[in-house]
């Protein structure tokens, strides 16, 4: 018997089944609470093109549509993006749903004065997250830092979790308008989150604001 560990199950294969598990919902589930948090800074956008990166069902899109913006929205999992579509549909709002493998394939190309990113990390998206942002164009970034295991004991595979204070220098085209690391409460429950608002430069931009929410390491 070999003593390999097993292939790691494709992105798109694994998504499908957790939203393939999951019963569609009537009513679209509140956006992500850092989004909400920053909503004024949001609506404030310049332009009214945003991009949801990793988008799930589409809370966030659909609440960013709502606000006025048109939308490109972009997942992995084919379920998520027809249900995505559905809601579109049902509501009549303007959000371009999408099946996107971001291991693979590229952003799409666009100025966008809004990007937003809740709980998906991947590197390599850094760079081209900064040049999707048209000038003054508004960047918000959540997802789980690597305290999220060591401090809280959860469990989550360490390639996808931040290092302490990595958020933070993440994007150094752009000027940080508020950061925030250590414990929130999400979804009501306690989780370790890095949590950005960025802006890119040639715009009106806000104070630099850092805050450490709770128990965590210091991000200089």
């Amino acid at each position: 018997m070999s003593g390999a560990a097993p292939e790691p199950e494709p992105a798109r294969a694994k998504w499908n089944r957790r939203y393939g598990a999951r019963p569609a919902r009537p009513l679209a589930d509140p956006p992500a609470e850092w989004l909400w948090e920053n909503r004024s800074l949001v609506a404030g956008s310049p332009g009214r093109r945003a991009l949801d990166v990793a988008c799930g069902a589409g809370r966030n899109a659909l609440f960013l549509a709502g606000l006025g913006f048109e939308v490109d929205a972009v997942d992995v999992s084919d379920v998520a993006v027809d249900r995505l579509r559905a809601a579109v549909r049902e509501r009549s709002l303007s959000v371009d749903a999408r099946r996107l493998d971001l291991e693979r394939d590229p952003l799409p190309r666009s100025d966008y004065d809004l990007i937003v990113q809740i709980d998906y990390l991947q590197r390599d998206l850094f760079g081209s997250l900064q040049r999707a942002l048209a000038p003054a164009g508004v960047l918000v970034v959540e997802t789980v830092t690597r305290a999220h295991v060591e401090q809280l004991g959860r469990r989550f595979d360490l390639r996808f979790v931040l290092e302490p204070g990595e958020l933070l220098r993440a994007f150094p085209e752009l000027e940080v308008l508020r950061y925030e690391e250590g414990v929130a409460e999400r979804s009501g429950r306690p989780r370790a989150m890095a949590s950005l608002v960025a802006q890119r430069p040639n715009g009106p931009t806000a104070r630099r604001a850092v805050r450490l929410r709770g128990p965590c390491c210091s991000p200089s």
